[in-house]
C-alpha cells in the first residue's frame, strides 16, 4: 500500500475548523482562511503564551516575587481576548503534514510535536484531516488485523 494511504487511514478527516476571523469559544482548533486554505492551530494555549512577557517563557526560575500581578495579567487578557482567532496563530504553530508523508515520518512528527496534526493538500494548501495519537493507533492496529487475516 503506498505512503499516503497509509497516512490516509491514519487520519481523521471529518475535522471541525474555524476561520481566522473567529472569536475564541473554542479550545483548540485548525484555522482556515475563506478559500479552505490552512493557516495553523489555534488553541487558548497560544492565548495564555501573549500573557506571558516572552523573556521569561523557557527561563527557570521562581517567580514568586510576582505576587499581585493577577489583576495586571487579567486586564491584559481582556485586552488580548476580543481579537480574532487568526492572530494567535504563530508560526510555531503551523506545524503540519502533507498528504503523501510516510507512516514512520508521521509518527516521528506525533513523537516530536504531541497531537493532532494537521494534514494539508502539498498542491492546493488546503486542510484534509488531522492525526492525533489516538487515530494512529487505531489505524494501525486495524492494519495489523488485516495483514493478519491475509496471513
Amino acid at each position: 500500500m503506498s505512503a499516503d494511504k497509509i497516512l490516509a487511514k491514519l487520519a481523521i478527516d471529518k475535522v471541525f475548523t474555524i476561520s481566522e476571523n473567529s472569536d475564541h469559544e473554542h479550545r483548540a482548533a485548525p484555522v482556515i482562511d475563506e478559500n479552505g486554505v490552512y493557516k495553523g492551530m489555534f488553541s487558548t494555549h497560544e492565548v495564555i503564551k501573549s500573557l506571558v512577557p516572552s523573556y521569561l517563557i523557557g527561563v527557570d526560575i521562581n517567580l514568586d516575587f510576582a505576587k499581585g500581578l493577577s489583576p495586571i495579567i487579567a486586564n491584559h487578557l481582556r485586552d488580548v481576548f476580543p481579537s480574532r482567532v487568526g492572530d494567535h496563530v504563530s508560526s510555531e504553530s503551523n506545524i503540519k503534514m502533507h498528504t503523501h508523508t510516510p507512516t514512520l515520518e508521521a509518527l516521528r512528527m506525533l513523537t516530536k510535536y504531541g497531537s493532532p496534526i494537521p494534514i494539508v493538500d502539498e498542491t492546493t494548501g488546503k486542510l484534509s484531516g488531522l492525526i492525533s495519537d489516538q487515530s494512529a493507533i487505531e489505524a494501525l492496529l486495524k492494519i495489523e488485523a488485516e495483514h493478519a487475516n491475509k496471513e
